[in-house]
């Protein structure tokens, strides 16, 4: 199921779940130039950039794909692996203009002196971008209110995206030895394995080869928040995926996640949310 959502002149979202057993062709005309973002929802998708020349895939959930490039019109070309689910973002340039209108932030990279740049990034999303995300695939079309909810939720995506990049032209972390960025990957990887049971900063560290405060400050560097909030922020957001479900009650997804007392969930999911997990799910009947 492919899922054309037009927010504004300029300003599209798609929504395509795959799930047969067979690989999806997702192919859509763009007629002008266009930012375009990408998202890895679940499952994988690989992308074609330029008739087939460039190849980009995107195999490990909640990565994404930014790219534009300003002397050629891209249009989305993408093949959807079974049970996969993808979302796309596509802003003409003054569609983002209007966006963030009578806002004093400079997208001069997008301008026509900087046509000879072609931009890609391809990351994994961080955790707040995460819900965003989330938040925007799982949202139904229905009205133009919704369309109102998707258009402040892009923002706060662009937001959070953007902000990010600002902060990593001020850092002074020093991570430009690739080693080090491979040894933090792994770090993640480790974490991300035994998040019911996370290891202690000091293990982890021995684990990956890295001095404890090469491996804190090179962690909040590349994931934009401490490691043990990181991890707390991917339980959550793992939880409400649990709930958003409605095949786990409360208690059950507490276990599943690692808590050893449901109340200190609770209390918890309250805290990242604004709201308890048992009216959460109330909110979704």
């Amino acid at each position: 199921m492919i899922e054309e959502i037009n927010i504004a002149n300029g300003l599209k979202i798609f929504k395509t779940s795959n799930i047969t057993k067979d690989l999806v062709h997702f192919n859509t005309k763009i007629d002008n130039l266009y930012i375009q973002f990408h998202f890895n929802i679940k499952g994988a998708v690989d992308y074609k950039i330029i008739k087939g020349v460039h190849k980009l895939a995107l195999h490990e959930e909640n990565q994404s794909l930014f790219f534009f490039n300003p002397k050629n019109i891209i249009p989305i070309d993408a093949y959807v692996h079974p049970k996969s689910e993808m979302l796309s973002f596509a802003f003409s340039l003054a569609a983002i203009h209007d966006l963030f209108e009578g806002y004093s932030i400079d997208f001069s990279v997008f301008s026509p002196q900087q046509s000879h740049k072609k931009l890609y990034a391809m990351r994994a999303l961080l955790p707040n971008e995460i819900i965003t995300v989330n938040q925007v695939f799982s949202r139904k079309n229905t009205s133009k209110f919704d369309l109102i909810y998707f258009k402040s939720k892009i923002m706060e995506f662009l937001s959070y995206y953007f902000n990010e990049i600002d902060n990593e032209a001020d850092d002074c972390v020093n991570l430009i030895d690739q080693r080090n960025v491979e040894k933090i990957k792994k770090a993640k990887q480790i974490l991300l394995a035994n998040i019911n049971d996370v290891p202690n900063i000091e293990d982890l560290a021995d684990e990956v080869f890295l001095p404890i405060n090469v491996l804190k400050k090179g962690f909040r560097k590349m994931y934009g928040e401490p490691l043990y909030t990181f991890a707390l922020n991917y339980k959550l957001e793992l939880a409400r995926k649990l709930l958003l479900s409605k095949v786990y009650n409360v208690k059950e997804v507490s276990y599943k996640i690692g808590y050893s007392a449901p109340t200190h969930f609770v209390v918890a999911f309250k805290k990242k949310f604004g709201i308890t997990p048992k009216k959460y799910i109330q909110h979704l009947e």
